[in-house]
């Protein structure tokens, strides 16, 4: 019987979460699945299936307690490698990435990438030493996954990654689930909310998503149709600085953090436009998930994935000048400059076309309902029993 662990931090909120999770429910039955996770207080919002193993039972605060419990990690890690040695052990993240190259040696590696990591990576001290590290630990994985072919390049250009140890496999969606999830009633406090038309996005509260962006874009919209409003999924350290800016803009009544989902589906459908205003991505699965429930889609064009996923002929971003680039399944609007404007600044260049991308799909009709159809036509491509023969294939 093949077996293989699954490695990664949490199943709590998150992208590369859920993948673990679609994984371990849809792979062949006769593989055995093991999760590998980090503290045992560690909080599971995804269904699994498999053995889960948790790494240690705590985090710890001071420095040398955190230095003892990242040699326990690595040491336990390649105890349980060991163990057999013809298992396959696929990490996700960067932390569980970087142990899982360390204990290379005991087993079969192989490291799932799944963001653009010299567009995270790009300033500081902290990003040179991460540059750094992956540019030597990666190589000595036996394979690499990447979610997008943007991202196999940046490790062949910037990271000393040989181009036959990548493969590129994209994310998976379980769509009949999805959609069955989103006929869920939605709860009576929120229901009023999607009366009128909604923009949703979804996503962790940080830096990467840009948020505030979004947030200003849509003061911009408000002018256009008051009775709009805009529905946050998601939690993360930025929510009080995003309260603050949307009280500043005196429309906070219109801005709802809804906070981290379970099912985003049952508000996803229910929303006229999901908007993604991100500085990098890898493969954005809010995005593909918010397709799967047929809602027209708009996206900062940012390295890497939306740009796969809306204009599949046309991987090449660079030195691209537009307005508002209509492609074959989205919309893509340039990435914005991620200063944190307050209230007072005016509406950057780029908060305004994305402003105007939402209300081209409010106010006209025809253009809604064609990118309604094809995003559930290009959502297709990624359906979870195409894509996860590809893993089996590498097991």
């Amino acid at each position: 019987m093949r077996k293989v662990n699954f490695f990664i931090g949490t199943l709590s909120t998150g992208g590369a979460e859920r993948v673990v999770s679609n994984l371990s429910l849809n792979l062949n039955k006769d593989i055995k699945k093991i999760i590998l996770m980090f503290g045992e207080k560690s909080k599971i919002d995804y269904p699994y299936e498999g053995e889960l193993i948790y790494l240690d039972k705590d985090s710890h605060s001071n420095i040398l307690s955190k230095l003892k419990v990242v040699l326990s990690r690595i040491i336990t890690v390649q105890k349980i490698k060991r163990l057999d040695s013809h298992a396959t052990t696929i990490s996700f993240l960067e932390y569980p990435n970087l142990i899982n190259t360390l204990t290379s040696r005991s087993g079969r590696s192989i490291v799932s990438v799944r963001n653009h990591m010299s567009t995270k990576h790009n300033n500081g001290f902290k990003s040179k030493l991460w540059n750094s590290t992956i540019k030597y630990l990666y190589p000595k994985a036996d394979l690499i996954i990447a979610v997008s072919e943007e991202i196999k390049r940046d490790l062949i250009d910037n990271y000393n990654v040989n181009a036959d140890k990548i493969k590129v496999i994209y994310n998976s969606y379980d769509l009949q689930g999805i959609r069955e999830m989103a006929k869920e009633e939605i709860e009576d406090k929120y229901s009023g909310i999607f009366n009128h038309p909604v923009i949703i996005t979804v996503g962790r509260l940080n830096k990467q998503k840009g948020h505030w962006h979004l947030i200003r874009a849509f003061s911009k919209v408000k002018e256009a149709i008051p009775n709009a409003k805009l529905v946050i999924l998601g939690e993360g350290d930025l929510e009080s600085y995003l309260n603050k800016l949307a009280s500043d803009l005196n429309i906070i009544d219109d801005v709802h953090f809804l906070g981290f989902q379970k099912n985003p589906f049952k508000y996803i459908v229910r929303s006229k436009v999901f908007a993604m205003s991100s500085f990098h991505e890898g493969f954005p699965n809010a995005l593909a998930e918010a397709m799967a429930c047929g809602v027209p889609v708009i996206s900062s064009d940012c390295k890497s994935g939306p740009r796969e996923i809306l204009a599949p002929t046309e991987f090449d971003n660079e030195n691209i000048d537009y307005q508002i680039d209509k492609k074959r399944y989205g919309i893509l609007t340039p990435v914005c400059d991620g200063s944190k404007y307050n209230s007072k600044d005016a509406i950057s260049i780029e908060e305004l076309k994305i402003a105007d991308s939402i209300l081209s799909l409010l106010k006209d009709e025809k253009l809604w309902n064609h990118f309604s159809n094809q995003s559930q036509e290009r959502i297709k491509d990624f359906e979870i029993s195409k894509i996860i023969k590809e893993w089996e294939s590498v097991i």
